[in-house]
């Protein structure tokens, strides 16, 4: 919305009427969270359910917290902006209190995360959080006995292996169903099990990584099989991408070896899951991959001239189907990769879903 329009809807609009509002700092609407605050009293806004600011600094944010906690606000999402200096634990903490809230999303300063604290019985159901440590992870999932659904955006760091026990009502949770953990550092199978453990209803997992990882059990779906059948009885999505590098030694991987351990009747007949392994052949850093179908990306990125994909097998008998993405954002250099053929044994990408930007 420009600001010519934010001022004339500061004419027509009933205030009173209002229960979802979202305003933005970003590049393409600059200053329009303080152009609000100019044109529009926010206590007037009495019937606001669902607030979401993006990119908000501190004199503004503070502005908005002392009309927050008067509403009746089930729905929360706050991105700090980039320059956000002062130290915003207070205000996060006193926003997460309101006995409405059911949904909160954060994404800003990972450090005050650790600090915050959390409600004796929060009733949040969904959160979504940019930037976590692992076991700061377990300490949050601990305090918030109502979760259900849990998304983090970026898991940034881990520490030696999370020894969840330590927290007394760890083992009594029951309502977290939905996990979706995307990991840019490198993790073990230990650790994801330590969690993973304590959340036996569990009904959807989404494991991505951006890191290359260097645990060989999480690319074994033997590994999996056993824990699934043992800690997440209830499971029945379970979205994945790990990435490995290909070393040369005796007891490297393959792509037949990986996908291999994939094909029992828990994987191809009980779960239905079907999934991929493929090598990529880089100068410098060949990998291998390996991920369920459709790939759930942000951001998908085909290999270009520098990074190919040489070999793919599925866990299915047909090696051949098509490569369905699931992707928000594309990105293809054209320059690259006109005129190159398409290796042997290699899928087609034809399937792209919900892509918006290219």
């Amino acid at each position: 919305m420009s600001r010519s329009d934010l001022c004339s809807m500061a004419h027509i609009i009933d205030p009173k009427n209002i229960i979802s509002v979202t305003l933005s700092d970003e590049i393409q609407t600059p200053g329009q969270i303080r152009l609000f605050l100019i044109h529009f009293q926010i206590d007037q806004f009495i019937r606001l359910r669902s607030l979401n600011l993006v990119k908000v600094n501190f004199k503004d944010f503070n502005q908005f917290q002392k009309h927050i906690i008067k509403c009746q606000l089930t729905t929360l999402s706050i991105t700090l902006c980039d320059y956000y200096q002062k130290d915003p634990t207070a205000l996060i903490s006193s926003l997460i209190s309101h006995n409405n809230l059911r949904k909160f999303e954060y994404i800003g300063n990972y450090n005050i995360l650790h600090k915050i604290r959390w409600p004796t019985q929060c009733r949040l159901i969904h959160v979504i959080i940019g930037h976590y440590n692992f076991n700061v992870l377990c300490s949050t999932i601990v305090h918030l006995p109502y979760l259900q659904t849990l998304v983090v955006k970026d898991i940034f760091s881990v520490t030696p292996v999370v020894t969840v026990d330590r927290y007394d009502g760890f083992p009594q949770l029951s309502h977290l169903t939905s996990l979706s953990l995307n990991m840019s550092c490198n993790i073990l199978m230990a650790d994801i099990e330590s969690v993973l453990s304590f959340l036996p209803t569990l009904t959807h997992l989404q494991l991505m990584s951006e890191d290359r990882l260097l645990d060989t059990r999480l690319f074994n779906g033997s590994c999996w099989e056993n824990f699934i059948q043992a800690k997440l009885p209830l499971l029945s999505k379970f979205e994945f991408c790990f990435i490995r590098i290909a070393i040369t030694d005796p007891d490297c991987i393959t792509v037949e070896s990986v996908i291999a351990s994939f094909r029992t009747p828990l994987w191809l007949e009980i779960k239905r899951w079907i999934l991929k392994c493929h090598y990529e052949y880089d100068k410098y850093y060949p990998k291998y991959h390996l991920y369920s179908i459709p790939i759930i990306r942000d951001n998908f990125d085909y290999p270009g001239q520098r990074s190919m994909i040489r070999h793919s097998a599925s866990n299915t008998t047909d090696n051949d189907a098509a490569l369905i993405v699931n992707a928000h954002r594309l990105t293809v250099d054209l320059s690259q990769i006109m005129g190159q053929a398409i290796p042997d044994k290699v899928s087609p990408i034809i399937g792209l879903f919900n892509v918006r930007k290219i």
